[in-house]
């Protein structure tokens, strides 16, 4: 399933401007800091199991 949005791990920004495909991120640019290194963004469940992070989570 595609995700509606992926964090950016260099500024933490949710970044809507993606393409996912293969259940993996293709393409991605942070409108924030400029970041487009596919390997720099998570998925709200990566981000999550990284940091520890629940912020962004739809559970809460």
């Amino acid at each position: 399933m595609t995700p509606d949005y992926l964090i950016c791990l260099e500024c933490e920004s949710p970044c809507y401007i993606f393409e996912w495909a293969d259940e993996k991120v293709k393409e991605a640019t942070c409108t924030v800091c400029g970041n487009d290194e596919i390997e720099s963004f998570a998925t709200e469940d990566e981000y999550e199991a990284l940091t520890g992070d629940d912020r962004f989570s739809r559970s809460r």
